[in-house]
């Protein structure tokens, strides 16, 4: 009987282990180099963003190039983007009294806002270098993904666009815009707080050295530790299980046949990932209540570490990812674009953070710029910087805004792929996004628009007791 053996010194064996070997190598450098080069840690640049650097400027020796896998790594870009969003929507969440409803709605209609209004933006862009070079007309609608979601959302678009509409090299047109995001969510974030600093508008608040107890590990009604299973391998399960329900989610709705619903369901893995661990937090918590679960299996401090680590894999793999022939093809739309978008995204989130958040505008205008420039994680960086024991609302309004954002950014998700279908397609979807702008915008601003209705209604301002 003939059986297919598997040669372990194979090299087709070890390829994904040596991609993974070279990201935790890259990571450990860019933490060397943040640590050691003076001046670089004021900026507080991702070490994992550090590590991607160095991959990139490795890849011009042949004899270390041949061993990056880009198709792996973009692999990896991909499906650590849907794990990082299954590890924090699987966190147990306690509804903080200090921020009420309606700014957390607020909170999430300025994201949705913040993603359409780069997405205009790029567009409009595109449309004109359309005219002038031949640049695929669609190319804008990448940017959003890039600045706003990140390098595993900008990846899978942008190979979506480059696969399906003909976009020469929109894989690494879409990782080199988050790449420079991660730069400007950085770098632009340190120089505005200390000029806020400077001119005394912000003053830092000291870290009042709070000693971790057991519970900010753990809490009482967990599986012990003396179970057969470990409790990261419980969580591991979890993240596990629901991302093979977004799995499944995606299978069913690509089942339709329909072009614009197959790129929908594979280009949003990250989307059906939260909605997936949703489902599963809804069926634990039913099966808790009933009695037929006796312990709690989701542990929040294990989950951020899980999260953590898949968004440092996601950063460092996306970088190392990009193609330079490729960029060369675009490098004017990628100028032109990032540096609208980063001035866009700044004025806006400050006029808005600065009319909604008044007692902790600098601290929402420095969390959401870092979020919707980089990714949640700069943004939480550059607030413990000003707010280190988030005695504001600005964190607790960060972490829960995530629905009510989806809700308002789903028109930008949900039309990605109709926008890259045809010029007309395009040029209504530019339509369709204006309106929305529009309309979130007379939102968020509706108390200087109806000043009479509102006159009389709580300003919301915070102070701290």
């Amino acid at each position: 009987m003939n059986h297919d053996v598997i040669v372990f010194y194979d090299s087709s064996v070890w390829v994904l282990m040596i991609q993974i070997f070279i990201l935790g190598l890259a990571l450990l450098a860019g933490n060397i180099i943040r640590t050691r080069v003076p001046g670089l840690r004021r900026f507080l640049i991702p070490s994992a963003l550090l590590g991607g650097l160095v991959i990139v400027v490795l890849k011009f020796i042949p004899a270390f190039s041949s061993l990056v896998n880009v198709e792996i790594m973009q692999m990896i870009t991909y499906h650590c983007l849907g794990l990082g969003f299954v590890a924090i929507s699987l966190k147990e969440t306690e509804r903080s009294r200090k921020v009420p409803a309606v700014k957390i709605v607020e909170n999430g209609c300025m994201t949705g806002a913040t993603y359409i209004l780069q997405g205009i933006t790029g567009v409009a862009i595109s449309l004109v270098l359309y005219r002038i070079f031949g640049t695929f007309y669609s190319a804008g609608y990448i940017l959003p993904m890039g600045f706003g979601q990140g390098p595993g959302s900008a990846l899978s678009w942008g190979a979506i666009y480059e696969a399906e509409y003909g976009f020469a090299g929109g894989a690494s047109f879409g990782l080199t815009v988050a790449s420079i995001g991660f730069a400007v969510a950085s770098v632009v974030g340190v120089v505005y707080m200390n000029i806020q600093i400077s001119k005394g508008r912000i003053i830092p608040r000291k870290d009042e050295g709070h000693t971790k107890s057991v519970e900010d590990f753990e809490k009482r009604d967990e599986i012990p530790t003396s179970e057969s299973i470990d409790r990261f391998s419980m969580q591991i399960v979890l993240v596990i299980i629901s991302y093979a329900g977004a799995y499944g989610i995606m299978n069913l709705i690509s089942a339709s046949g329909i072009k614009a619903l197959q790129d929908l369901a594979w280009g949003l893995n990250f989307l059906w990932a939260i909605i997936a661990a949703y489902i599963l937090k809804i069926i634990m918590k039913r099966l808790k209540a009933a009695g037929t679960v006796k312990r709690g299996y989701v542990n929040n401090y294990l989950l951020d570490r899980f999260g953590g680590f898949m968004f440092d894999l996601m950063i460092i793999a996306g970088v190392a990812s990009i193609r330079f022939e490729d960029v060369r093809i675009n490098w004017l739309a990628i100028v032109l674009m990032c540096t609208a978008a980063s001035a866009v995204t700044f004025i806006y989130v400050r006029s808005i953070t600065k009319h909604l958040y008044r007692g902790y505008e600098n601290e929402m205008f420095l969390c959401n710029f870092g979020m919707l420039t980089g990714t949640v994680s700069n943004g939480m960086i550059l607030l413990r910087e000003i707010d280190p024991n988030y005695r504001t609302p600005a964190a607790s309004n960060q972490v829960m805004q995530n629905f009510p954002a989806i809700l308002f950014a789903a028109p930008c998700l949900l039309l990605m792929g109709t926008a890259a279908s045809s010029l007309r397609a395009c040029l209504i979807v530019l339509g369709i996004f204006t309106v929305l702008f529009a309309s979130y915008t007379i939102f968020l601003f509706r108390r200087k628009v109806f000043r009479k209705r509102y006159q009389d209604k709580q300003d919301y301002e915070w102070k701290e007791s």
